[in-house]
């Protein structure tokens, strides 16, 4: 498996601190403030799992906070930075420390590193493994190939990535007890891409860019019927499709300026984001209190009617 993770603490340190923390049993490190969910009562917090939108990059209070501050509860933040379904299913522990909480948020997630016919996931996180060629490449790389390679077969191995998201899906709920809030939290609302249009232009526009735009903004390669479909396994469903505030410049949280973007330009891809000195991608402050918002309403009354015992489901609800 590739270890790679993105290191936003490293990244931002200049914009915002997120006081990162692991969990024995996985290496990954999460946004805290954390806190030890084994050592703390049953019910006292909830968990957020999903991908740099819920860990909240440039944001001083993601919503996870925001809505802990509401319900008087704690937040334990397990969002990974390009992270999918199948990301959680790989350690245990993880699972684990859901299931203590009161509830579980599942942020939609992509599905651009999830498996196919041509390329295994590794990780489920930015990674794919290509069966032809037997390397691991970054998914946007990844996809190139397959616009370069095989243009033809891309539709097929994108009902075959999106498949599989959904399987990871399935294995997911199974595995958690709790009640589980299924947020759609994306400046779009589902859609799938446009393919005639799309591979016309292969071969006349560099692949990374037909690679974006098949992706679409964020959950990459997830629809309507996907997102209805996982939502389906959940206890409540919450949709936020904001772009409120997007676009900002990043401010340097110890001059109270903006950033200069020279300053992050020629340091590497995962700098890219920083090198506008502007937030383009991930939900903005207001974005995650729309977030926040809608989540209250489905989150308040939600609590297991009881705990599992011998390994049974524990029936999943709101609280009578």
């Amino acid at each position: 498996m590739n270890q790679w993770f993105p290191d936003y603490p490293a990244r931002d340190a200049d914009i915002v601190d997120y006081h990162p923390f692991t969990l024995d049993g996985c290496p990954v490190p999460f946004r805290g403030p954390g806190f030890d969910p084994l050592a703390v009562p049953e019910d006292s917090f909830f968990t957020c799992v999903g991908a740099a939108q819920t860990y909240g990059c440039f944001v001083e209070r993601p919503f996870p906070d925001l809505l802990a501050d509401q319900l008087g509860l704690s937040a334990l933040n397990l969002a990974v930075g390009g992270g999918g379904p199948g990301f959680y299913l790989q350690y245990p522990a993880l699972i684990a420390a859901m299931n203590r909480g009161r509830f579980v948020v599942v942020q939609a997630m992509a599905a651009r590193h999830e498996a196919n016919s041509r390329f295994a996931a590794d990780g489920y996180v930015e990674f794919l493994r290509d069966r032809k060629r037997g390397d691991s490449i970054d998914t946007v790389s990844a996809w190139c190939r397959v616009l370069e390679e095989e243009p033809d077969n891309a539709p097929r191995l994108v009902a075959e990535s999106q498949a599989s998201w959904l399987d990871s899906m399935r294995r997911l709920c199974a595995a958690i007890t709790v009640p589980m809030v299924f947020l759609w939290f994306s400046q779009r609302p589902p859609a799938a891409p446009a393919w005639p249009d799309l591979l016309a232009d292969v071969g006349r526009r560099p692949a990374d860019e037909l690679v974006h735009r098949m992706y679409g903004a964020f959950p990459q390669l997830v629809n309507a019927a996907m997102a209805d479909e996982a939502a389906a396994m959940c206890t409540a469903v919450v949709s936020c499709v904001s772009e409120r505030g997007m676009g900002a410049p990043l401010i340097n949280r110890w001059t109270g300026k903006p950033i200069d973007p020279s300053d992050y330009r020629n340091r590497g891809v995962e700098y890219v984001a920083l090198a506008t000195g502007r937030n383009d991608y991930y939900p903005s402050p207001e974005m995650h209190e729309d977030a926040a918002a809608a989540l209250l309403g489905a989150t308040r009354g939600l609590r297991p009617l009881y705990r599992p015992a011998n390994g049974d489901n524990a029936t999943r609800g709101p609280e009578q």
